[in-house]
């Protein structure tokens, strides 16, 4: 896979990071809930990539395959809000390892623009997979190890570049 396969903009700096841009444009709702989360402190969202056994770690949200993670908590480091997040919402115990993405993310409504930042980093993970992902107030409705990476991943062929495939 090559970088012209990859939506966004991206280059990978001299540590081997993925540094990329995305822009998305989102319905009135939408954008008023992103906007609501950054005005109120979101500064970086974060999320798992875990790979077991040649199977990827994914979770069911919103209608689609993602990684596990989300926001990163006011006074958290971004590592400490992947453990917590990989244990809400795969049962699972994670060690963080390499950072492997920066994702510059913005969501735009007509004029208006809001800014956030994502990372995605390697994690070890120990334990058995939840039967009850995700937190009540959140979307999440499955988790599962995936040889093949379902046609409907977000970022699917950033996740197959970084898992070699």
């Amino acid at each position: 896979m090559t970088q012209s396969e990859i939506d966004g903009e991206w280059t990978i700096d001299s540590d081997g990071v993925v540094q990329r841009q995305n822009t998305h444009t989102l319905d009135a709702e939408s954008f008023e809930r992103a906007r609501k989360r950054i005005r109120g402190g979101l500064e970086w969202g974060v999320g798992g990539l875990t790979e077991r056994n040649g199977a990827v770690l994914l979770v069911r949200q919103d209608g689609q395959w993602v990684l596990p993670g989300g926001g990163v908590e006011s006074g958290e480091s971004r590592t400490a809000a992947l453990v917590r997040e990989m244990r809400e919402e795969t049962g699972l115990d994670a060690t963080v390892e390499a950072l492997r993405v920066v994702t510059e993310q913005t969501f735009v409504h007509g004029d208006e623009r809001e800014t956030f930042n994502f990372a995605i980093y390697g994690v070890a993970v120990a334990g058995e997979l939840t039967d009850d992902p995700g937190l009540e107030d959140e979307s999440i409705t499955d988790v599962s190890w995936f040889e093949t990476l379902p046609e409907d991943t977000l970022d699917r062929p950033l996740i197959r570049y970084l898992l070699g495939r």
